[in-house]
């Protein structure tokens, strides 16, 4: 008996296109684990992409604030997904983002993002001295000092975006 018949062929299809779509979602989350492990960039491009959107509470665009501030020379921007600032800094407890300006490893800005609220926040003393807007109404920066952390990028002095609240100091990041 040959299984020619219309029914047959379409259960087929079916099943050919559901082994197919679980086998690209296995490889898929096969190439994203790899891109995680051996902390490649790809992994982290929509959140990049969505930190690159953010807006100040005035509605102004971070990156246009960015092009603004680097002075004439500016070039070009490069957000990146830093994975030795998640070690350097780890009073950031979200993702740590960092912009390279015109590709010049000592012209950079560090902040935090925290996705699901959609804010950047300063991790950094010099990121907040030039993005003072980013740091809620009413609330300080706090610097924590270089101390014994020889790592750190260019002696860049980390510092937490803090709130009185009643004598108590409440930490934003």
């Amino acid at each position: 008996m040959n299984s020619t018949s219309p029914a047959s062929f379409k259960r087929r299809r079916t099943r050919v296109v559901l082994v197919s779509l679980v086998a690209l979602i296995v490889l898929a989350a096969a190439v994203l684990e790899l891109g995680c492990m051996f902390e490649c960039e790809y992994p982290f491009w929509p959140s990049l992409w969505l930190a690159k959107q953010t807006r100040t509470p005035d509605g102004s665009r971070v990156t246009d604030l960015i092009r603004v501030r680097s002075g004439s020379s500016y070039v070009s921007q490069y957000w990146h997904h830093c994975t030795w600032c998640d070690v350097v800094y780890p009073h950031a407890p979200h993702m740590a983002v960092k912009v390279t300006i015109n590709d010049d490893e000592n012209d950079f800005l560090l902040f935090d993002w925290q996705m699901s609220q959609r804010k950047l926040l300063p991790i950094t003393v010099h990121t907040a001295k030039l993005f003072p807007e980013l740091s809620p109404s009413g609330y300080t920066v706090k610097p924590l000092g270089v101390g014994l952390n020889p790592q750190l990028y260019h002696n860049d002095e980390p510092c937490l975006i803090v709130a009185p609240l009643g004598g108590v100091q409440v930490n934003v990041h």
